[in-house]
């Protein structure tokens, strides 16, 4: 029983703390102008997690143009929001001591074709292993960690870009990297009650990157997408 209630507070705790991220996501678009700063992002962020939740998850990351090939570019600097950037947030709320974890990319006032193409190519593959996810749940037969990291690794380099060089994803405990990791050496399985992330990328150093992150609740018969912030191409 006490497992039970510790586990329900957990999936309260971080959808709560999720739907505090899809705020803090609505609340930060119309501070990106040009000139603006990663540094003043940043602390824009970080003020609204802290008066809306228990404080940050994580340390912030907001990347701009070149900078959002790091994979956690976790030092902001002075760099300028510039017209044709990227533009990568990742973020996450704390509720009951649990986090919440989102990464989205955007561009500023045009995108080129390669930047879109680098964009469809990581929403495809989040949405390759999402679906995957959602067949194996339906027909409540057991999920592989290896084979949802596959499904999206393959497409991404199928699509002639680098393969991820980190996991599609990690479990989410009272830390925000806890437990499992969806990885090509993974030999661990997903159960109902589980909270991960999926977070396929592309990197390109000196052009920039795109990620895409939601955390995912599994359950006995189908998964919830906890974190519900827009994933079309924006450009603001």
């Amino acid at each position: 029983m006490a497992r039970l209630a510790r586990r329900k507070d957990k999936i309260y705790s971080i959808k709560k703390a999720c739907r505090i991220g899809d705020k803090c996501f609505n609340f930060i678009l119309p501070f990106l102008e040009e000139d603006v700063t990663e540094i003043e992002i940043v602390k824009l962020i970080n003020v609204f997690l802290k008066k809306k939740s228990e404080g940050i998850a994580f340390k912030t990351i907001v990347a701009f143009g070149e900078n959002s090939a790091e994979i956690h570019h976790q030092n902001p600097t002075n760099r300028k929001l510039k017209k044709g950037d990227f533009i990568m947030l990742d973020f996450g709320a704390r509720i009951n001591g649990y986090p919440s974890d989102m990464t989205r990319t955007l561009f500023f006032k045009k995108a080129t074709n390669k930047q879109v193409d680098l964009y469809k190519t990581v929403l495809e593959a989040q949405k390759k292993a999402i679906d995957l996810l959602e067949s194996f749940a339906k027909k409540q037969r057991s999920i592989k960690t290896f084979d949802v990291d596959r499904i999206a690794r393959e497409f991404i380099v199928s699509k002639k870009f680098e393969p991820m060089p980190h996991s599609l994803g990690h479990g989410i405990g009272k830390k925000v990297h806890s437990g499992l990791r969806l990885s090509p050496k993974s030999k661990t399985y997903l159960k109902p009650g589980m909270i991960f992330s999926i977070e396929p990328a592309i990197y390109i150093k000196g052009f920039g990157g795109v990620r895409i992150e939601d955390l995912i609740l599994l359950t006995e018969t189908k998964i919830k997408i906890l974190t519900n912030s827009p994933k079309n191409i924006i450009i603001l």
